[in-house]
């Protein structure tokens, strides 16, 4: 049967990644989909990129700003729940489904009028602002890890399947043949997002002297700013490696390394678990509520991975790593423990399997969706 869904939020691409995913399994099951985002987002180029339909609202964050700030994004947020609103009736949505961020907020609130069920999508072990706010309201909750659900008191509507990835990524992973056998020289995958991570990138040109004792070969995207110094660094320690400003095809980069290091945003997690990659997890400082640390707590809990503290200063960051992938490299079993762990966690069917949740909702009926809402 044919339904009509809303997917709400985006701004960044831990946001749109995992929407784009929900919408491409929604289309591939031939149920109408429209998104609704800000104008200020990533949404506004990658949504119509992949062929769907986006309603750019005029949202603003209000976190993280001064007062005056604060009032007139709360104030932008009203507003465009008017426009959401009337997306909501013109589409005729039967369900939103939210991934979060400040985009969702006006759809949010324009769900709870129009007594529309919503799901929620929280990717990371501490949910943000806007999850945490629209939770109560929620019939369904999809969390990335146990421990957000309890943490948005949703537990009884919690089914943990797993972040949304999209399927050519869930693909290349499949396509990716067997990983190499895991003996000397050991592979480190280094990796800091589009744009490089300045603190990794610093860590590692410390740690180059260190790992020229051990028998390694590395693969470093640096970012457009840092990879010449970093090459550089790499060479005078006489480290064989390769350096390069970004890899698209970082699924074949997962099947060839033993161990990666990088940060441990949500979907860099859910893409760790799919490869079954053992890793060296460096939280980004300043995500909001320091959620990225909190997902490398919970990869670490399972002996998937190691946390890295420390790395704000270089030296010792430096340090940090050579010791830690020396103790790895000499323990026998390690790293095959370290991706059986990680793989333990996958969900390669996450964005199906969420879609399948939700219209299941929608069957249920107007009247037992609208009983669940009121009743979170």
């Amino acid at each position: 049967m044919n339904h009509s869904f809303i997917i709400a939020g985006g701004g960044t691409g831990g946001h749109v990644t995992p929407a784009l995913a929900l919408g491409e399994a929604l289309r591939r099951v031939d149920q109408r989909v429209l998104f609704l985002g800000s104008k200020r987002g990533l949404e506004t180029k990658l949504v119509p990129d992949a062929g769907f339909e986006l309603v750019a609202l005029d949202s603003s964050q209000v976190m993280g700003r001064g007062v005056f700030g604060r009032i007139g994004g709360a104030l932008a947020i009203l507003r465009a729940a008017f426009g959401a609103r009337r997306a909501i009736k013109q589409h005729g949505a039967e369900a939103v489904i939210s991934v979060g961020g400040y985009a969702a907020m006006p759809a949010m609130l324009a769900a709870v009028v129009s007594r529309v069920p919503i799901a929620l999508i929280e990717p990371n072990a501490i949910p943000g602002r806007v999850n945490r706010l629209s939770a109560r309201f929620a019939r369904l909750v999809f969390p990335g890890f146990e421990i957000a659900a309890t943490r948005l008191g949703a537990e009884d509507r919690s089914h943990l399947l797993g972040v949304p990835l999209r399927q050519a990524l869930v693909e290349a992973f499949a396509s990716g043949g067997a990983r190499r056998t895991l003996a000397p020289p050991f592979r480190l995958l280094v990796f800091g997002g589009s744009q490089g991570a300045r603190q990794i990138n610093e860590a590692m040109m410390a740690a180059a002297p260190g790992l020229a004792s051990l028998d390694i070969e590395v693969f470093h995207a640096a970012g457009e700013a840092d990879r010449a110094r970093v090459a550089d660094a790499y060479e005078k320690a006489g480290v064989t490696a390769e350096v390069v400003v970004f890899e698209r095809n970082l699924p074949a980069r997962y099947q060839w390394a033993d161990i990666a290091i990088c940060r441990s945003g949500a979907l860099t997690i859910a893409e760790l678990a799919l490869a079954g990659m053992p890793s060296l997890l460096v939280p980004y400082p300043f995500a909001a509520d320091n959620h990225q640390a909190a997902n490398a707590d919970e990869l670490e809990k399972i002996g998937a991975a190691r946390r890295l503290e420390g790395l704000d200063d270089a030296t010792r960051g430096g340090e940090r790593i050579v010791t830690t992938l020396r103790d790895i490299f000499a323990a026998p079993g390690e790293l095959s423990a370290m991706g059986n762990a990680a793989r333990s966690v996958a969900y390669p069917n996450a964005a199906q399997d969420i879609v399948m949740k939700c219209m299941e909702l929608v069957e249920a009926g107007p009247s037992h969706a609208a009983a669940g809402g009121a009743a979170s």
